[in-house]
């Protein structure tokens, strides 16, 4: 089996044909794969080229550099190689793949520097102070003296979200729903870009020790750019692992490998699949990556109701019943980040209760 390729480029021509015949490829691919290469996506290759430069540069800073910004209580920061575990269990329509407790038997042997959204989440008349309060919302660290590096990150992170949008759209098209409606909960999305280093892993890799170990993304939809290094595996329908590496298209650009997560898993009841995914760098390099996680506002709630009969007949009842993302995401972090929570100051102050409140 092989991953689809999803050519951008009628979407375009701005026409409802073009929207339509992206809509049927992007349905095809996500009902069976679970992941797609993206082509003709109009994110600029000089900007690719220079955030890479910075993601190596800032990886090659000496440890006591990169843990200035240790990961804080908003999960904005550096995270260290083997720092956590992952815990919860993979399912891929609805249907258990990977039992994670069985198979993992080592922290993640990466490391990350991640932020996310720039922008305040809340109602617009909440003051500053208050924001800080809720669910992931707070600054972004940078390094020290890396001026280059956080302008080269936050291009790349603009470009992402413009590209990030327009995949929204034909996820909305693909499930025959007005993207009008949703799209105020798009305004200001809660957005996580995470750039991952993969020491060379040792040629005999002991069982269950993985770069990232399987598992499925979290969130709604994740745009992924890589080097040329290999590593991504990607479990396919009938339980092989294919391999995902960096794809060059003939245009000289490189193509995104996007993914969709638990959340558009569960709104679409289970129709569109999250797949299990994993790294092991056998390669003898260090390998890098960039994982763009895109999803709507934390306190938006998931439910598939809302994307009429396409998904789930009206004389069924879907498999899930009604949560906000940001619940969602937060049983699956507290759950896979658990014991490197104990270690950051103020992480302790998070507790369902209060995103409850202040997603009201």
């Amino acid at each position: 089996m092989t991953i689809p390729i999803i050519d951008l480029s009628p979407l375009w021509d701005s026409t409802s044909t073009g929207l339509s015949k992206v809509a049927q490829e992007f349905t095809c691919a996500f009902q069976d794969m679970g992941f797609a290469y993206i082509i003709n996506h109009r994110v600029p290759q000089s900007i690719i080229n220079k955030v890479f430069i910075q993601h190596r540069r800032f990886h090659a800073l000496p440890l006591e550099e990169k843990n200035k910004i240790r990961l804080n209580q908003w999960h904005r920061g550096y995270l260290p190689l083997a720092s956590y575990q992952i815990k919860s269990e993979s399912k891929s329509k609805g249907i258990l793949v990977e039992d994670t407790k069985k198979i993992v038997k080592a922290p993640n042997q990466s490391e990350s520097f991640i932020i996310n959204h720039e922008h305040f989440e809340g109602p617009s008349d909440l003051k500053e102070e208050d924001l800080y309060n809720r669910y992931l919302q707070g600054p972004n660290q940078w390094p020290h003296g890396m001026p280059d590096f956080r302008k080269a990150v936050l291009d790349y992170y603009y470009e992402l979200i413009k590209l990030a949008l327009e995949l929204t759209k034909v996820f909305f098209a693909a499930s025959e729903t007005d993207f009008d409606r949703f799209a105020s909960h798009f305004q200001r999305p809660s957005i996580g870009l995470r750039m991952l280093h993969y020491p060379p892993q040792p040629s005999s890799i002991p069982e269950g020790v993985f770069g990232s170990a399987p598992h499925c993304d979290y969130n709604f939809m994740t745009i992924l750019s890589q080097d040329d290094v290999g590593g991504l595996e990607v479990k396919a329908p009938n339980g092989e692992w294919i391999s995902a590496p960096n794809m060059i298209s003939s245009n000289g650009e490189t193509a995104f490998l996007v993914n969709l997560g638990d959340s558009a898993s569960k709104w679409t009841n289970d129709c569109l699949r999250a797949t299990p995914h994993r790294v092991i760098n056998r390669s003898g390099r260090d390998r890098y990556s960039i994982a763009f996680f895109w999803d709507p506002q934390l306190d938006f709630i998931i439910d598939t109701r809302d994307l009429g009969t396409r998904w789930c007949p009206a004389d069924k009842e879907p498999n899930y019943k009604p949560q906000t993302y940001g619940q969602h995401l937060k049983n699956l972090l507290s759950n896979n980040y658990a014991e490197l929570y104990k270690t950051i100051d103020g992480a302790s102050n998070e507790d369902s209760d209060n995103l409850k409140k202040n997603s009201t």
